[in-house]
């Protein structure tokens, strides 16, 4: 079975995104890319012979029937299957990787007991300190500020109202409208503009006394929330995605990374992979005999490998044993940044996957992350200009107008980078191996 995953974005963002300059367009390169207004049409790319053909279609209908028929197995999976080991992902997925999937599906899920909770915690401050620049959502932050607002001028106001009963006046509406007015000074709103240039009676002293302190109290509000905003603005970009699912055969574990921005260069990636089988932590050193790579730029997918062999964790523990993966990585980068990314995934056939609490909190949800066997689709091609000699493409006849170029093209870009292959997985089928 599948789940219906948002393809593309709606016409408001997309516009947004345009008056930005942020990239906006779809399809695959028919033409050059560093032609102006370069031709993109639906399609999708296919090994052919041993090389990435782009294989076009009329429409993304077509598309993705095609796609379907592509991608559908044989034979009915294996009756040792987890749970939704051979579904099919629709798409990029980038969230199941958040922070919020991986407390609640590990062991970070769990709950505190005993006699009191309180007590899990350094101070109070600091509590609400987190609460406010990490685990507040943007909507409720906005939403506590704008209530908090009101609640102030109205408290003003009955303050107000207090002070002027207290001296002797009588409480009416029209007294309560006038405090109420009153109380909006102490959110910086002039007074001329309240009540303009007309003579009134000045305030008491009690009066301004607590128009001072109520202004003072609002300008201490508007600190703390200035600098709520500044610590999180702080907060480093999510700069890296990891595919939603990573793949193993019996030679490698593949795990695979990808730049979000084109123009960002990352420097000095430290990275860890864990293997964890009850409770027993593995480390699975990289392919490479290093522990990271001195820099990584945009466009190009990572690949991080790690190899099964006799020396591996894998081979001696033993697949089905292993319940999930964990992948960090941490980079500067080019603008002297910290770079944090951090994935999970899980076997389908493990004990933590069979759970029916794992497979709740995914159960209207894309696919959880998993350990899948098989391979990556195919995300590059080198762009091939039609009349090039033994280079045409097979869906494009001679005789058409893009079969026909006439100044041939010699600068960047040299590759062309399949997006939506990045969460492709081709499953094969179990095997008498090792893993």
């Amino acid at each position: 079975h599948t789940r219906e995953m948002k393809s593309t974005v709606g016409t408001l963002e997309r516009l947004i995104r345009r008056l930005w300059g942020l990239p906006t367009g779809r399809g695959f390169y028919a033409e050059h890319p560093s032609r102006p207004n370069a031709k993109r049409v639906p399609g999708y790319l296919e090994n052919v012979n041993g090389a990435t053909t782009l294989m076009r279609k009329h429409t993304w209908a077509d598309v993705e029937a095609a796609k379907a028929t592509k991608y559908e197995m044989s034979a009915p999976p294996p009756s040792k299957a987890g749970p939704r080991e051979y579904e099919r992902r629709l798409a990029h997925d980038f969230n199941v990787h958040s922070r919020e999937n991986i407390i609640n599906s590990t062991s970070g899920g769990g709950a505190y007991e005993g006699v009191d909770d309180c007590q899990m915690s350094v101070s109070l401050a600091e509590d609400v300190w987190h609460l406010l620049t990490v685990d507040m959502s943007l909507q409720r932050l906005l939403a506590l500020e704008i209530v908090l607002e009101f609640s102030f001028m109205l408290i003003s106001s009955v303050l107000l109202c207090v002070i002027a009963v207290c001296e002797g006046n009588t409480l009416d509406s029209e007294m309560m409208s006038q405090k109420l007015l009153l109380s909006l000074t102490t959110v910086r709103i002039s007074s001329d503009s309240i009540y303009g240039w007309q003579e009134r009676a000045p305030s008491t002293k009690p009066e301004v006394a607590m128009l001072a302190l109520l202004g003072w109290a609002h300008w201490l509000l508007l600190s703390v929330a200035g600098a709520v905003i500044v610590a999180r603005a702080l907060k480093p970009l999510q700069q890296v995605v990891f595919a939603p699912d990573c793949v193993y055969d019996d030679n490698f574990l593949s795990i695979r990374m990808m730049v979000l921005r084109k123009h960002v260069i990352l420097y000095d990636l430290q990275v860890r992979i864990q293997a964890f089988s009850g409770g027993e932590i593995m480390d699975l050193p990289l392919s490479t005999g290093t522990t990271g790579y001195a820099r990584w730029t945009g466009v190009f997918p990572l690949t991080m490998k790690h190899k099964i062999d006799e020396n591996s964790p894998i081979t001696k523990k033993g697949m089905d044993k292993i319940t999930n993966i964990a992948v960090t990585v941490t980079a500067i980068d080019s603008d002297g940044k910290p770079v944090y990314a951090v994935a999970e995934y899980y076997n389908p056939r493990g004990w933590i996957a069979g759970r029916p609490e794992f497979q709740g909190w995914f159960a209207k949800k894309a696919c959880y992350p998993r350990m899948l066997r098989g391979r990556f689709g195919d995300q590059f091609r080198f762009f091939k200009v039609p009349n090039d000699s033994g280079m045409r493409h097979p869906t494009m006849p001679e005789t058409t107008q893009e079969a026909t170029v006439n100044e041939p093209m010699t600068g960047p870009p040299v590759f062309l980078l399949d997006f939506d292959n990045f969460h492709v997985v081709h499953n094969e089928p179990d095997a008498d191996s090792p893993v």
